[in-house]
């Protein structure tokens, strides 16, 4: 995964190239909430489409090892998670799992068609402020 900041605080999670390491997206993240601003996260990728681009079972434990480090500053930081369809069918698995994991960030998910609506959820996203701890329940 590559993070692109160069439209903050809109940051796309775009493909990785093959030159970039499990660690280097890591440091993308880590300078991300560094700079203490919040953002939306906005991507089209939904794991498992593409086995030749997925990561080792080694990467995702330690993204997700990152994740459990950094909970609070990504809850304080990260006002959501809009994931682009494209027009794709979202499978109930995937739309479950991505909401799993917001709840366990406490961000929250959602699911649009394309770039546009997408801006435009991140745009209310920003603009709702951080997650009360009544709507992670939900």
């Amino acid at each position: 995964m590559q993070v692109d900041d160069t439209q903050f605080p809109l940051v796309f999670l775009r493909e990785h190239s093959p030159q970039q390491t499990p660690q280097q997206a890591q440091d993308q993240l880590e300078a991300l909430l560094n700079r203490g601003q919040r953002f939306v996260l906005l991507t089209d990728r939904m794991g498992g489409e593409d086995p030749a681009h997925e990561e080792s079972h080694e990467d995702r434990k330690q993204r997700a090892l990152f994740f459990k480090q950094n909970k609070p500053r990504l809850k304080a930081l990260c006002a959501g998670m809009v994931v682009i369809s494209k027009g794709r069918t979202i499978p109930a698995a995937a739309r479950l799992a991505q909401q799993t994991l917001g709840r366990v960030l406490g961000l929250r998910f959602a699911f649009v068609m394309d770039e546009t609506q997408a801006r435009m959820q991140a745009r209310r996203l920003l603009e709702a402020g951080p997650v009360k701890e009544v709507e992670k329940i939900r």
